[in-house]
């Protein structure tokens, strides 16, 4: 079989970072124990869920005469609108993301995660939960 995609190791190294954000390991929630690569692993809108997605791959705009690559995702948290601390929790789960990738590089060839911006989305289109998007850049050499 062949080696998988750059940017998908990228990703699965990304999942793998964040779920280990867990209480036991000093962070503020255990939304590690809900991390998937693919919406539809989060099909229930009852419960908590973070989801890695790609958005993007661009070239490195800092080093254009080599193989750099800038590769744009989005760590997405949904938290079910019924809790009453709903807000609170989508604050808490941003922090732990932003804390978990701290100065962390994903692989040999990448530079560290950075956190680009952080957005709280309220019900979006009308959907039963709040939700959290931390978008991400990579900067990595192919």
């Amino acid at each position: 079989m062949a080696e998988p995609a750059p940017t998908w190791t990228l990703l699965v190294n990304v999942a793998h970072r964040l779920s280990d954000i867990r209480a036991d390991h000093g962070y503020r929630t255990n939304i590690g124990d809900a991390v998937a690569l693919e919406p539809a692993q989060h099909p229930d809108d009852s419960v908590e869920g973070l989801t890695l997605v790609a958005l993007a791959i661009q070239r490195d705009a800092n080093q254009p005469h080599g193989r750099h690559r800038v590769l744009s995702a989005l760590a997405e948290a949904t938290v079910p609108a019924s809790l009453i601390d709903a807000h609170a929790r989508c604050h808490a789960i941003a922090a732990d993301v932003d804390a978990a990738l701290a100065d962390w590089i994903p692989l040999s060839k990448a530079l560290p995660v950075q956190v680009e911006d952080i957005v709280f989305l309220d019900r979006p289109e009308g959907l039963p939960v709040v939700t959290v998007q931390v978008a991400l850049s990579i900067r990595y050499r192919t």
